[in-house]
């Protein structure tokens, strides 16, 4: 389950390498729904349905 500092850090992160891309707000929505989707144990299962940039950041951060 993400903690406050793990995503704090991984929003920052995010914001540094993606904030420039032309649909960041696509971005913001796929890190928050899979950060949703990691804590309730259904990621694996809605990967495919995520920006595969998102992704890279979720399982670098993810404590759990």
């Amino acid at each position: 389950m993400f903690d406050r500092e793990s995503l704090t850090a991984m929003f920052e992160e995010l914001r540094d390498e993606l904030e420039l891309e032309p649909d960041w707000e696509d971005i913001q929505r796929d890190a928050h729904l899979a950060v949703a989707f990691a804590d309730s144990g259904v990621l694996e299962d809605r990967r495919p349905d995520l920006d595969t940039r998102v992704l890279e950041f979720i399982d670098k951060h993810n404590p759990g």
